[in-house]
């Protein structure tokens, strides 16, 4: 964009979401054994048993077209299928597994259905009425955790698979509830550890 007469406008600067790269799993293993109560065989064990191809996708990947109305879709079944077949399996879900690990707790209370329901509301954001979208692809916000809404950027190209992960990764959150006094919800980086344990791509920033 011109400026004026020998003026030209720099380059804006990549955003988050341009430049991320995914962690190698032994990085993310070595990480998480300072966070949960596993030696770090222990958990390099797990996480390759417990990881959930539907979460572990390249973000947002080859990308050549802005996720469209029937992607969504196709994302939305894809995730409520998985949701089904994880609420099926009781406690023998390795979703259910990894949120009991990160927690520390010995009971939570999965809301199978409210996530559903959830992720059945998610919308693309076109517009940047949400938010700018220069650091994250997806976020569930809201008054309260229990008003939570799922958004995804609507404005850079992705693929299904990459968009899938998103909306399932978004409909994870406030999944899990305590079932003793206080707070029922889990806080957002207990709920980060247990989807890292069931396969969820950990992205950083590469300057």
């Amino acid at each position: 964009m011109t400026l004026g007469k020998g003026r030209t406008a720099s380059p804006e600067p990549a955003s988050i979401t341009e430049t991320a790269i995914r962690l190698d799993d032994r990085l993310v293993a070595r990480a998480l054994s300072s966070l949960v109560p596993r030696s770090l065989p222990e958990i390099q064990k797990l996480m390759r048993r417990w990881e959930k191809p539907i979460l572990k996708a390249p973000i947002p990947g080859s990308a050549r077209q802005y996720p469209s109305d029937a992607m969504l879709a196709g994302a939305k079944k894809a995730v409520c299928d998985f949701f089904a077949k994880e609420e099926a399996l009781g406690d023998c879900s390795y979703v259910v597994k990894a949120f009991l690990l990160a927690s520390r707790e010995h009971n939570l209370r999965f809301d199978w259905s409210v996530a559903m329901k959830k992720v059945l509301r998610a919308k693309l954001d076109r517009t940047q009425s949400v938010d700018m979208w220069n650091e994250c692809l997806a976020m569930t916000t809201g008054d309260t955790n229990a008003k939570s809404e799922i958004f995804v950027c609507g404005s850079k190209k992705i693929t299904q698979r990459a968009l899938t992960s998103l909306v399932c990764h978004e409909g994870l959150h406030n999944l899990a509830r305590r079932t003793r006094k206080g707070n029922s919800y889990l806080s957002e980086d207990i709920e980060h550890i247990a989807m890292a344990l069931i396969g969820d791509p950990q992205l950083v920033h590469e300057s």
